[in-house]
């Protein structure tokens, strides 16, 4: 530590006995086409290729402008330029430039719009120490002297040009040793001998700067390692101290990491603990349903059978009381509807039976197929199967079959007939049971979807039959209801 103290404060020393840097006329002058390139970019918006030009002078940037840049420079360059930029330093440049020159009168208001990206394309200028030789614009010739006099006044002029520099440095050195120097007391002598050694080699240099030419430029040499070596010291430091923080934020980070698993990890405990509180709810509601459907079916199905019995009692009631009034009837039943309710056989003239006898046993091949019609030769009434695909009655009798039977015509002319179907509870089930074959080919029904459930079938208009060729033909179908 004492041998890095011992070294910088010797840079320090040296740094201080350099001129500063300063502003040459070259520079001035790239920093005036710059500015000016930019002033005439923004003050017309269609001048996007003034982006691809890189001037070093005014002059060079007049070659490649278009016309309404022409114009628009004029008031530019109609701004002077002061003279006492030798002793300017690149921040004060910058400052001018992107800033003191644009509050000049009779510049255009849009040109003004640059000044941030003009500073900050200034700040990237590269401001070269001037030579030796190198004096203000604005200074008077010297008037004549000594000989002895004359060679140390470069020196002399020279030497107060370097005090900013020294200014500038001494703080940032003092700042990044102050800690060092009260950490380690007995560094303060040597620093302060080696301070005091290059001040006054410093001046030695100063008043006989002819007798060592080359001095300078050892100097320089030496000036340019130590702040190397400086930049690196304090780039390490840096470079340690970004580790140490970047590890402390590694370690937090970690840490916030762990914290948010583990906050995520009990949050998500919560809600199985929840999901499977609720599904076990929901089961146990489940099993109650299901139980209480049961419940339900079982009182459904006694119903269902209670209903069954009433049914057969109130068919059995309907049947004695058809029987009863058969027995006291003398004239044929009117009613077809009475006469649809009754199953018993219907009695008939003993001619009409034989005639229908000798029909039936005249053509026992055609199943299908009625006796020819003749008029007064046909009974009343005759009970059929079903209708085929052709539209053809099967199975005729004079009575109720309940293994055949479908339907109930009456047949007042011989030719033609009115048929029901036979509303008997025997023969319901058969019916329901296979309602396209036994229904569907003489009838339209309105509720179909209520066969499995139909108590009774109610015959809501009459179809209409033929007797012709030895067969009977559907010619309208009946229409019925399941209830």
């Amino acid at each position: 530590m004492n041998s890095f103290l011992k070294i910088f404060m010797i840079a320090v020393a040296m740094v201080t006995a350099i001129p500063s840097f300063a502003v040459t006329d070259k520079e001035m002058e790239q920093a005036r086409a710059l500015a000016a390139k930019h002033y005439l970019r923004y003050a017309n918006n269609g001048s996007d290729y003034l982006d691809k030009l890189n001037p070093s002078s005014v002059a060079e940037l007049s070659k490649s402008l278009k016309a309404k840049e022409q114009e628009n420079i004029k008031s530019f360059n109609a701004v002077a330029v002061p003279k006492d930029y030798a002793s300017w330093d690149k921040k004060k440049l910058v400052e001018y430039w992107s800033s003191t020159f644009f509050r000049s009168p009779g510049l255009k208001e849009d040109g003004k719009k640059c000044l941030s990206v003009l500073a900050k394309n200034l700040n990237k200028m590269t401001v070269a120490a001037p030579s030796a030789e190198a004096k203000p614009a604005e200074t008077k010739p010297a008037e004549p002297a000594k000989p002895t006099e004359d060679a140390s006044k470069p020196a002399a002029e020279a030497k107060p040009s370097s005090t900013p520099a020294s200014e500038t440095a001494a703080p940032a050195a003092n700042e990044s040793s102050d800690q060092a120097v009260a950490a380690e007391p007995d560094a303060v002598d040597a620093v302060a001998q080696a301070v005091a050694q290059a001040e006054a080699d410093a001046g030695i240099a100063d008043e006989q700067p002819k007798k060592s030419s080359n001095t300078g430029w050892y100097i320089g040499i030496l000036v340019v390692l130590v702040g190397v070596v400086i930049w690196l010291v304090m780039y390490a430091s840096k470079s340690m101290k970004e580790t140490g923080a970047s590890l402390a934020d590694h370690k937090a980070g970690e840490k916030e990491i762990r914290e948010a698993k583990r906050a995520a990890k009990e949050e998500q405990n919560k809600m199985r603990e929840q999901y499977a509180n609720s599904l076990t709810a929901k089961n146990d509601e489940i099993k109650q349903l299901k139980s209480e459907m049961e419940a339900r079916e079982r009182e459904l199905d006694a119903a269902k059978r209670e209903a069954d019995a009433l049914r057969r009692q109130l068919d059995a009631a309907k049947r004695e009381l058809s029987n009863a009034r058969q027995g006291r009837a003398e004239q044929p039943i009117a009613s077809h509807q009475a006469q649809e309710r009754r199953p018993a056989q219907e009695p008939r003239p003993a001619q009409e039976m034989r005639h229908t006898q000798e029909q039936s046993q005249s053509a026992p091949s055609q199943k299908s197929q009625v006796s020819p019609a003749r008029p007064g030769g046909l009974p009343p009434v005759v009970f059929l199967g079903y209708v085929n695909q052709k539209g053809l009655f099967t199975k005729a009798s004079r009575s109720l079959n309940m293994e055949t039977s479908v339907y109930r015509m009456d047949i007042p002319d011989g030719h033609h007939g009115l048929f029901r179907v036979v509303n008997d509870p025997e023969i319901l089930d058969r019916l329901v049971d296979n309602v396209a074959q036994w229904l569907e080919g003489g009838c339209v029904i309105e509720n179909p979807e209520d066969a499995d459930i139909a108590a009774e079938i109610v015959t809501l208009q009459p179809g209409e039959a033929l007797f012709a060729d030895n067969t009977c033909r559907v010619t309208k179908k009946a229409r019925i209801k399941f209830v």
